[in-house]
């Protein structure tokens, strides 16, 4: 089969014609799954690659149609929409005469034309909701529509980030993967020293990391609130804030006016292959989102042995098993996170089985799981 992806992903492309975007994961989805499909082709906007962007290049061979990069939160913003669906609709053109079936990523404005323009043409579909599933408070309305229309009138099935088993056959329980197969083994060795290490000498200093945009539904601001408590306690922490965005400069004046900066580093964006590094480095991933669809960071820190302190929230507990392989705190307090740091240093102990649990978890979250699965079902449904 010929595959067509639609996705909102923002490309570049740099002045030797190589494509990549700052999506590294997903980059490296496309790319597994495209080994499925004869052809592969993905429609997407671009933009102008500069010094800020931090890229990971395409390797294999995909091929690109460059749709316009609209966006924003203004009215002005919103009128552009309009005025490119007619580029949306020629690169929709292309991906139905060049592919057999259609992958298309929701939540996002290009899909929402996307979805009535295959569903006319009664293209074979299939689909990921990458959003939170359940609906929550503040939640878009343009993102109720779409989980609507994708439980209702899409042909095809449809991945969601979800612990539990819809009545709709169609609606299937999903992850995102980061890593390989090869990549779980290959850190078998450090996560073997790391556990050993425990075992013998304990956890002196809680090296902790955190992974995301620099958003306010992201929080991080409740974890730095925590790391003043655990200061004041003297609590033995180091934490590393992986990301960029519209907090930074926010968050770098808070660790400042709070005395942090022996504790607290913004290390910026990151590739995903010094992100490795930096989880090998660590201990605890502390995550505390308001919401959250499918949170890839604890599934890419129980690769490296890294346990997760988790804001209980969407698929959380799913992931954490009822503390088998992490905790969870509550997100809209920091002093419940310091107090559950403080708790997890009397529990030492559990942490090398939690690390293999967690280990054991993540060997069904690879890339070939995935791209295995999405393809299996695909072919059986059509």
């Amino acid at each position: 089969m010929k595959l067509g992806i639609i996705s909102d992903c923002i490309h570049y492309k740099n002045e030797a014609g190589q494509i990549g975007t700052e999506n590294h994961i997903l980059l490296r989805q496309f790319e597994q799954l495209a080994g499925h499909f004869s052809v592969t082709t993905v429609a997407c906007p671009f933009a102008t690659v500069d010094g800020s962007k931090v890229i990971s290049w395409y390797t294999k061979k995909i091929h690109f149609i460059e749709l316009p990069l609209v966006g924003g939160d203004n009215f002005e913003d919103k009128l552009q929409f309009f005025k490119v669906l007619p580029a949306w609709f020629r690169g929709f053109k292309i991906i139905d005469q060049s592919s057999d079936v259609v992958y298309q990523r929701f939540p996002n404005n290009l899909n929402v034309p996307g979805f009535f323009y295959f569903f006319i043409k009664r293209k074979k579909v299939f689909a990921t909701y990458t959003g939170t599933w359940l609906h929550y408070q503040g939640e878009p309305l343009t993102y109720r529509l779409q989980r609507w229309l994708l439980a209702n009138w899409f042909r095809g099935p449809v991945w969601v980030y979800t612990a539990t088993v819809s009545n709709n056959p169609r609606i299937l329980p999903g992850f995102s993967p980061s890593y390989s197969m090869a990549e779980w083994e290959e850190e078998s060795p450090q996560v073997v020293k790391k556990i050993s290490t425990l075992q013998c000498g304990g956890l002196q200093l809680f090296r902790l990391i955190t992974v995301g945009t620099l958003i306010n539904y992201k929080n991080q601001l409740t974890i730095l609130k925590a790391c003043v408590i655990l200061k004041s306690q003297q609590f033995p922490f180091t934490l590393k804030v992986v990301g960029h965005g519209p907090m930074y400069n926010e968050l770098k004046i808070y660790i400042e006016d709070n005395g942090l900066q022996n504790e607290v580093e913004l290390v910026g964006k990151k590739t995903y292959q010094a992100l490795r590094t930096l989880y090998r480095q660590s201990d605890f991933v502390v995550q505390a989102p308001l919401k959250e669809g499918f949170g890839k960071v604890p599934v890419e820190g129980f690769f490296h042995g890294v346990v997760p302190v988790l804001n209980d929230v969407s698929m959380a507990r799913h992931m954490t098993g009822n503390e088998e392989r992490g905790f969870l705190f509550d997100g809209t307090s920091a002093q419940n996170l310091a107090d559950m740091l403080i708790k997890i240093k009397s529990k030492t102990s559990l942490l090398p089985k939690m690390i293999e649990n967690g280990r054991q978890f993540a060997k069904s979250q690879t890339l070939e799981s995935w791209a295995n699965e999405y393809y299996a079902t695909v072919s059986e449904f059509y």
